[in-house]
């Protein structure tokens, strides 16, 4: 059963914290009430709590890339300003912003490999929880340019 937006993310670009969260809110009440379920020397206890805890972890460093480096003032010491951050280059920002991409990427799939096992229970957003392959449409569009350059055939 699907519910939520009509579609998913395609990229990481498009990945959000509402999807992030959507997964979150669906996963841990069900992991919490199988804790509850069992007595926490079982296994199936230990199994709940641990899934729940990669689930968050991997909640909040989504959220960690999603929202980018801190830009808050941090006083190194008391005798003065600090001072300015040097400006990155564009090459420099634009390896960053990948970088980020990546790990938006690398861990958003984890995500949807973990909620993946709930697809056919009620809830499961199957538009919205799919994995993505490219960190965004240029991306894409020079995959499929560089497929259609070597005579391959189109990625499905």
């Amino acid at each position: 059963m699907s519910t939520g937006p009509e579609h998913g993310p395609h990229h990481a670009v498009d990945v959000t914290m509402d999807d992030v969260w959507a997964v979150y809110d669906f996963l841990v009440p069900r992991l919490e009430s199988l804790q509850r379920a069992h007595g926490g020397a079982t296994e199936e206890h230990r199994t709940a709590a641990a899934l729940a805890e990669a689930v968050s972890g991997l909640v909040l460093v989504i959220e960690a890339e999603i929202r980018g480096p801190m830009t808050g003032r941090v006083r190194t010491s008391p005798a003065g300003p600090p001072a300015p951050a040097p400006v990155p280059t564009e090459s420099e920002r634009l390896a960053t912003k990948k970088q980020r991409l990546t790990m938006i990427r690398e861990y958003w799939n984890q995500l949807c490999g973990i909620v993946e096992f709930w697809r056919e229970s009620d809830g499961y957003d199957r538009a919205r929880w799919q994995r993505v392959s490219f960190l965004d449409a240029q991306a894409e569009a020079e995959y499929q340019r560089r497929v259609a350059e070597a005579g391959l055939r189109k990625a499905t």
